[in-house]
């Protein structure tokens, strides 16, 4: 399946699943009955819905970046977090470990689709750099999350280091996209295109785009 045809099944699955949560949620409100079966298919629709969500994101990112193992990687950790979420709902597993290990794939599923996200916009040299602090920013987050679930760590310190990372990955979140508009609103003069040739004999840019490349007129060489 290609990236592009995964994107397609990514978004059916997502459009699928919220309109069943929608569903069940009406015909819960309509009948009077919320009870514990209710409860857990709408958690078991909302967790595939996410999971779709975040594998969109990683299918997106190796169509335009071209890297099949980091994306495979974050829609491998998508799908063993929502299949660890639904697992422990219906067979009621009250392990600690098991709660902690799948707390630990929906936090790294989630970093790296939301960093894959920020990865995607074409900023110009000289704002590169915010893509790149915001994906650390959210690596520390991340790690952060994980070892407060296994350490169960009760400081404050420790948990106010938390909330300003936190801030600091909205602050990107935000600006990013805001440095694309800017980026794309900015005529630049002449583009500089860097393309590196297939095994087919096309081209493509860093970004995963496929050109043909024609001479159309030789160098001029001196004669002597």
């Amino acid at each position: 399946m290609n990236p592009t045809e995964a994107k397609r099944l990514f978004l059916r699955l997502f459009i699928g699943f919220l309109s069943l949560t929608a569903a069940i949620a009406i015909l819960s409100v309509l009948s009077g009955e919320f009870g514990e079966f209710q409860l857990k298919v709408l958690a078991t629709t909302f967790s595939i819905s996410a999971a779709s969500i975040c594998s969109m994101s990683c299918a997106v990112f190796i169509d335009k970046k071209n890297k099949k193992e980091l994306g495979i990687t974050g829609i491998v950790f998508s799908g063993i977090a929502a299949s660890m979420i639904i697992g422990g709902l219906w067979t009621e597993i009250n392990e600690e470990e098991y709660w902690k290990l799948t707390i630990t794939f929906v936090v790294f599923a989630i970093a790296l689709a939301h960093a894959f996200l920020l990865t995607l916009p074409d900023l110009s040299l000289k704002h590169k750099w915010s893509q790149v602090t915001a994906c650390l920013f959210i690596s520390i987050l991340a790690l952060q999350i994980v070892a407060a679930a296994w350490g169960e760590i009760n400081s404050d310190g420790y948990y106010k280091f938390l909330a300003a990372i936190s801030i600091l990955v909205v602050l990107f979140t935000l600006v990013i996209p805001i440095l694309m508009k800017i980026h794309s609103g900015i005529d630049e003069g002449q583009r500089i295109l860097n393309l590196t040739e297939n095994p087919d004999g096309t081209f493509s840019n860093n970004s995963g785009e496929i050109y043909t490349v024609t001479k159309v007129k030789a160098e001029p060489t001196g004669r002597g």
